[in-house]
């Protein structure tokens, strides 16, 4: 309980982070040597790779015996840059946030293709990375500030709460309500609405006393009323917005560019929105034109590279922003695209897809969790204590880099014979 309050933040971090942006994969072409192989084979996963660093995980246990893991980062050369020996470690655009088995939080900092510990206050624990030259700290009383890229406090901690800033302003809460401040700690608007969202394209939404949606702009005034009975942030020059128990599309100035008609929307791009009606879910373009009818059970959170998930009758598939249904709905579960690639299972199988639906390879597995694609590009299977290696045409790797016979495809029963995961090279110090 101890750091339940940072943990919180942590999470709204991170959140924040997928919510936003898609992964940056590798910055650049890595050779797969023998060397990176076996990196696979001596990690229990590899994320993708942000400013040249990626977060990696081993399998381990308590002194009392129950399994658990632990987190470090290394670089795509495979040297270990940051131990992994922390109990958590988030990447950030803008550092890297780890915590030791002492209960302590570190910050490191990108410098000169690497990563460095940051020098912090006494007294003071990193809570985020650098967003705006601000990171989010917190001093032994759990109140929240932020200091410079030079280590200095610019914004007392002060806040019972703190967000990432963006566009200059950050959300702060204090006495269970919130406002915007800027980079030098000026609270821009009153720190008195029951909520305020991440400023995005010189749009801050609000919430009042009376339970009402509006928005403020950088300098704080409110140039939306609140009168809506629900709004969402500008993350394109529209946005879904709730009036009289009806949502449509309103503009920068808060006007509705066509009768608000549907039971509830979202965003699932700057530009295509879902709508909600008779249970179903449909799509709409920025001028609140159709681009699908209310005929999905559920669907995905946000477009990633063009595509989201929708589920019909309990199978998903995925349709591009013009609405067209373009991979049919057969999986029992997918994943979002990361790097032309998502995770599936179908019929007691796991695997992966590209963008066109091309199966990369699909074998017999009752973990969804069996299978993951690397920050490398490899595609990682685990079955029966071993780990097999496949690349992007379903070509099995062995410890060389080789590929080795018997492609797999999607109808095989078992990965092709052979071992990589007793094949192990040495792997050599970096």
């Amino acid at each position: 309980m101890k750091h339940s309050s940072i943990w919180s933040c942590l999470m709204i971090f991170s959140v924040v982070g997928i919510s936003l942006l898609t992964s940056c994969g590798r910055s650049g072409k890595v050779e797969i040597t023998p060397y990176i192989l076996n990196l696979h084979l001596k990690y229990t996963h590899i994320d993708n790779f942000e400013h040249g660093i990626a977060r990696v995980s081993m399998d381990t246990k308590t002194e009392s015996g129950r399994e658990t893991a632990v987190y470090g980062c290394i670089d795509e050369r495979g040297k270990e840059v940051i131990p992994c020996i922390y109990e958590l470690v988030f990447v950030e655009p803008g550092g890297i946030v780890a915590l030791s088995k002492e209960g302590v939080y570190k910050l490191f900092v990108y410098r000169d293709g690497g990563v460095e510990e940051f020098s912090l206050p006494s007294g003071i624990q990193p809570i985020s990375g650098f967003c705006c030259d601000r990171s989010a700290v917190c001093d032994e009383y759990y109140n929240y500030g932020y200091i410079d890229s030079e280590g200095n406090l610019v914004v007392p901690c002060r806040y019972e709460r703190v967000n990432d800033y963006n566009e200059g302003l950050a959300v702060v809460e204090q006495n269970w309500r919130k406002g915007y401040v800027d980079t030098d700690g000026y609270e821009v608007s009153p720190v008195s609405y029951r909520e305020a969202e991440m400023f995005r394209n010189g749009r801050g939404c609000v919430q009042n006393e009376a339970g009402l949606y509006g928005y403020v702009d950088e300098t704080g005034r409110e140039v939306i009323p609140c009168r809506f009975e629900k709004a969402i942030s500008f993350y394109g020059e529209v946005t879904p917005a709730c009036l009289n128990g009806l949502y449509g599309l309103i503009d920068k100035d808060g006007e509705f560019i066509s009768t608000p008609r549907y039971e509830a929307m979202g965003i699932c791009d700057v530009d295509v929105f879902y709508f909600y009606e008779n249970g179903l879910y449909g799509f709409v373009d920025a001028e609140q034109k159709e681009l699908t009818s209310a005929r999905y059970d559920r669907i995905g959170e946000l477009f990633s590279e063009g595509l989201i998930d929708v589920e019909q009758q309990g199978k998903h598939g995925f349709i591009n922003k013009q609405g067209e249904e373009v991979i049919p709905c057969i999986y029992s579960r997918v994943s979002r695209f990361e790097n032309g690639f998502a995770r599936v299972a179908r019929n007691g199988r796991v695997g992966y897809i590209d963008t066109t639906g091309r199966e990369v390879f699909l074998l017999p597995s009752n973990s969804y969790a069996s299978t993951y694609r690397s920050g490398y590009g490899v595609f990682c299977f685990k079955s029966g204590g071993e780990i097999f290696i496949f690349d992007e045409e379903g070509n099995r790797l062995d410890s060389n880099g080789r590929e080795t016979p018997g492609t797999i495809s999607a109808g095989s029963e078992t990965p092709a014979s052979g071992n990589v995961g007793c094949d192990v090279v040495s792997i050599p110090a970096v």
